[in-house]
């Protein structure tokens, strides 16, 4: 602390020995020639010893009671060294002394002053870097002030989904930084404000709800009549007489057939023995009738398994599928032969 007391001083002391320089060289030149009325304005004139003996004592005293924690008495001593001779060193130390009396509003404003001056720099690198750095922490430490008002009144306010104690018009006081303020009230949609809060602000937010929407009338509509069922459909019983008729009448020709192929086979035998026209004409005859017989056994024999074994389908359903392969038989007969004829159709 005493080093840096000295510092000041012998600062203190420079001023006053540049001051007492200016006094001389003034009047030295004082036998010299007028200058031209356009000269520029002549600088102004150089303090007084007495003032500024009286500039230095003050920043002593001022440095005394700034080590000694006396910051309002700092204060009070550098204000006046630097109104008897202002100086970027005397601003400094006036914005040190306030901020030890943790006014953090009126430091930031001595800070911002001094770094405002023109000669800051003549305060020196450490001193200079000393009040960026303490502006910065001070400006984020102050926080913003918003005043919310609502419409309705009486709303809820939460900040950042925390509730706040009490209800609209309410002042919050945020740090600096971004933030969410929610207002909501019975029977309003709630809101959503995005603020960037600044260091020092002092905001005023109102923020107006709009009323819910009244819920959808539900009219209830009487179920509809359910459409009647089709009635059953009445499927009769497909009789089997066809089938057994023509399995019998196929199962007589199989018989009539066998018949005669005996007899024919008997006539064969007979004309063997005794050749004549007769048995000649009987054997052919009885084999004709035979064949014949079979074929319609063998015909007759199909069609009643198809009739036993196949299902009535509908018309439709018989339009849609797809066409099956058909086995067609038929008996034949001819002067000297018979039997049946086969179609396939797919």
């Amino acid at each position: 602390m005493f080093k840096l007391a000295f510092s000041a001083q012998v600062t203190v002391g420079l001023l006053a020995g540049l001051a007492s320089v200016g006094v001389l060289e003034g009047t030295a030149h004082a036998g010299d020639a007028p200058a031209p009325k356009a000269a520029t304005t002549a600088a102004p004139a150089a303090p007084s010893k007495k003032t500024a003996d009286a500039a230095r004592k003050a920043f002593g005293d001022g440095q005394k009671a700034y080590g000694a924690g006396s910051y309002v008495d700092a204060q009070t001593n550098f204000v006046k060294a630097n109104e008897l001779i202002p100086s970027p060193q005397a601003s400094y130390w006036i914005a040190k002394s306030i901020d030890g009396q943790n006014k953090t509003e009126d430091a930031i404003a001595a800070y911002e002053a001094l770094l405002a001056d023109p000669e800051v720099s003549k305060i020196g690198e450490e001193k200079l870097a000393d009040a960026k750095l303490r502006l910065d922490t001070l400006k984020a430490t102050l926080v913003g002030e918003i005043a919310v008002d609502s419409n309705p009144l009486l709303a809820t306010i939460a900040v950042d989904g925390v509730v706040q104690p009490g209800e609209a018009p309410l002042t919050l006081k945020l740090t600096p930084g971004k933030h969410r303020i929610t207002v909501s009230a019975k029977g309003y949609q709630p809101k959503d404000v995005d603020l960037d809060v600044k260091a020092g602000d002092k905001l005023k937010q109102t923020v107006a709800l709009e009323r819910e929407l009244p819920p959808p009338v539900v009219v209830p509509v009487a179920a509809a009549a359910a459409a009647p069922e089709p009635p059953p459909k009445q499927t009769e019983e497909r009789s089997m007489v066809p089938a057994y008729v023509t399995l019998g009448i196929a199962g007589a020709g199989a018989i009539v057939g066998t018949i005669f192929g005996v007899q024919a086979l008997n006539a064969k035998n007979d004309f063997n023995k005794t050749p004549t026209t007769e048995l000649a004409d009987k054997a052919e005859r009885d084999a004709l009738i035979c064949d014949m017989a079979f074929g319609v056994a063998i015909t007759l024999g199909v069609t009643g398994v198809v009739l036993l074994t196949s299902d009535d389908e509908p018309a439709a359903a018989k339009a849609a599928a797809p066409k099956a392969a058909r086995l067609q038989l038929a008996p034949y007969a001819g002067k000297k032969s018979g039997g049946a004829s086969a179609k396939l159709t797919f």
